[in-house]
Parts: structure tokens; sequence; C-alpha cells
């Protein structure tokens, strides 16, 4: 590096370091032209000495446009999407498209409220697959649908209501309320999602409440029927007693704030003495099967204990009472009742099976035990499980078993 180069203050890359400050100005090498707080600081201050100090930035190509630079969405969404509107893109382009027919139907939401977060990740998501499928050439199209029935619209309109309102009013009141309110709330819906610029067949979309859609329904039901897919039986459904309405297993919910406690309950066999087995028929007096909930509420609905087969049940005493655990859970039986358990035999849940006990709390009641399936392992509780088909599907039990403690 030559002397001026060292004057100037390279980099060690060879860029002048005077050009952080400002322009780089020819002078001689000396240091009374350099000030003493540095050469950047000196650049800076001839700057505004130096008619040249807008050189520089008259060497920079940077492009001439009228494009904002910021975005001022409120004011430009609206036009674009008036300019796709009066443009018809959508429909053009679903219709005109070189490639087949792409149809996405939407899965409906309910028409109870204005959208929210959930909706509009819905819709978008769905306007990014329709979108794509339109730039690959095919006629693709969303049709918007809602579910115009159930539960959540009915509540709505009943809020609205004053308490005499809703004592006085008459299931086909309701009926035409909740129509009213699903109308209203699909246009104030599709307006929302339509500001999102969500690209659908809005004019034509489909209402679970248009006589069309619902004869639709009936013509799929009737083939089921006649195809022998419909049947009659009988299955638990949950109830809401301040709605006046049944319930659907995603619309229960427990409070934060609750704890169910578990606990271990045994319940007397009444007719051990039938067993086919010598060892259950010693002990038909003090015979008793022991179980472990999680939901000790559900007690009085109980209505069968189910055992499995593969598992081999200990008979154990306990203060003078016979009980029937699990094998590989003695131990830990034992330690959770803080009592010392022995075993005095084994049998099968084959064994068990088709015996009755009494039960815990309704008098002269008795249930039977069932063969169920592998979800009853010996991982935890006793191996024997407390069933309880009011509060639930029991769809891993034995059914033709199960039917039987309706009867």
């Amino acid at each position: 590096m030559d002397p001026m180069s060292s004057c100037l203050g390279f980099t060690s890359a060879g860029v002048p370091r005077m050009l952080r400050g400002g322009p780089l100005v020819n002078r001689q090498c000396s240091n009374r032209l350099i000030p003493r707080h540095g050469i950047v600081m000196g650049a800076r201050k001839e700057k505004k000495e130096d008619a040249n100090s807008g050189f520089y930035k008259n060497t920079v190509n940077l492009p001439s446009t009228n494009f904002s630079q910021r975005a001022n969405a409120v004011k430009t969404e609206p036009e674009i999407q008036k300019f796709w509107a009066d443009s018809k893109t959508y429909e053009k382009l679903s219709s005109e498209n070189p490639r087949e027919v792409y149809s996405l139907h939407d899965g409906p939401p309910y028409a109870n409220g204005d959208i929210h977060m959930g909706h509009a990740l819905n819709k978008v998501l769905k306007d990014f697959i329709n979108r794509y499928q339109l730039l690959q050439g095919k006629k693709a199209t969303l049709i918007p649908g809602w579910d115009c029935h159930g539960l959540p619209i009915e509540l709505k309109v009943l809020q609205s209501l004053k308490s005499k309102e809703r004592k006085d009013l008459t299931p086909s009141a309701l009926r035409k309320k909740a129509k009213e309110f699903a109308l209203k709330t699909i246009e104030s819906q599709k307006a929302s999602f339509q500001r999102l610029g969500v690209w659908a067949s809005w004019d034509t979309p489909y209402l679970t409440l248009n006589p069309e859609y619902e004869a639709a329904q009936i013509e799929v039901f009737g083939k089921m029927f006649l195809e022998g897919y419909i049947y009659r039986g009988k299955k638990p459904v949950h109830w809401s007693p301040s709605s006046r309405t049944a319930l659907a297993e995603a619309e229960l919910e427990y409070p934060d704030e609750h704890i169910s406690r578990s606990i271990y309950a045994a319940f007397s066999i009444v007719d051990a003495d039938k067993s086919k087995n010598e060892l259950v028929k010693k002990h038909s007096d003090a015979l008793s099967v022991a179980v472990w909930t999680t939901t000790p509420w559900t007690l009085p609905a109980n209505r069968a204990v189910a055992v499995n087969p593969a598992i081999v049940y200990a008979l154990v005493e306990l203060e003078g009472r016979v009980l029937i655990v699990a094998k590989d859970l003695v131990e830990a039986v034992g330690h959770k009742l803080e009592k010392d358990l022995v075993v005095i035999g084994e049998v099968t849940g084959n064994d068990l099976a088709g015996l009755h006990y009494e039960h815990p709390i309704q008098d002269g009641l008795k249930c039977k035990i069932l063969i169920g399936g592998d979800y009853i392992t010996t991982e935890s509780g006793t191996g024997l499980v407390h069933t309880a088909p009011g509060h639930g599907q029991v769809g891993r039990c034995d059914w033709p078993g199960l039917r039987s403690i309706f009867v």
C-alpha cells in the first residue's frame, strides 16, 4: 500500500474509510489537515462545505414509480376486490379454463354469529387451494355452505328472548325464529368472507334449511335404509336440562376447576354359588368384584363390570371379604389401600363372566359381569372395569352382553 493510501485511511478491502462519512476530497497527506476527532468526523464536517456533496447520490440508479411505499390496505383491498368483481375474474377462470372441473365443497360453518379467527383461517386456506387449481388451468370452484340447524343457533335465539318469551315459545315458533336468525347471519358472514378476498360461488351457496337440500338428505337416508345400513338400537344420548335438547359428544365441556377424585369400590356377587368354578363357589358368601374409577359420580349409573378373558384374576382376603383383583395388580392395590392382601387362589375372566352382583346404590338391582375387550389392562386400577353406559358410548364392550343390561 502506498503512502497516500495509508494517509487516506483505506480499509483492508481497499475501500476508503472517508467514504463512510462523506465524499473523498483530494488533499495532501498532512497531519495538520486531519481533524483531531478522526478522518470520518472530519469528512462529515467537510460534507456541508463541499459543493459536490450530492455527487454520489446522483450516481445511484433507482426505479421511478408511482407505486406507493405503503400498502394502505384499507383503501386498496376494496379497490382490488371491486376490480375482480367487475371483471368477473373468478367466474371467467372457473368456467373458461382449459382443463377439467375441480370442485371444492365447503364444510359448512354454523350460521350462529359473526366469523372468528377459525372461520378466517378455514376459508383462506381453502382459497389457497382453489386459486392454485385455477392457476393450474382447472375450472376450479369453491361452493360455500352453511349449517342452519342445531343447538348453537337455537341458543343464540333463546339468548335474545326474555324469560317469559322463552317459556311460552313453541317448537314451531322456535324453528321459525331460528330460520330468520340463520338467514340474517349468513348474509353477515358472507360479507366478511368476501372482504377477506375469498373467491367462491357466493351467489349459489348450499344451505341446510333449503327444502331441496332437506329433500336430498331424505332421499339418501331412504337409500341407506333400503340397503340395510339403518337399524334401531340403543345408545346413550347426552341431554341438557337447561337447553331441553340432546347434546353431541363434542358439545360436552367440563369446567376448568372440576376435580374428579378416583375411588376403589367393591360390589358383592350374589350368585357365586352357581359358578362352575369350585374356588368361586367355595367363597360365594364373601366374594366381591373390586373396581377402580376416576369418575365416581357415574357409579349410580353402573350397569355392568367388564373383565378381560386374557387376564388372570386373584382372589384375595381383606378384612373378612374376598375380593377379585387382577393378579398382576394385587401388590399395587394393596399399597393403595395400605393393606396386606393375601392371595388364596386364581381364576380367569371367563370364570367370572355371567355372574351377577348387587348394585352399590340402587337396592334390589342386580348387574352383570361381562366380557370386555383389550381396553381392560393391568396397567392401573384392578383389572375390572366399572361400566356406566348412560354416561357415554361403550363401543369397546361386548355388545350382545351389554344389550342385556338395558332389558
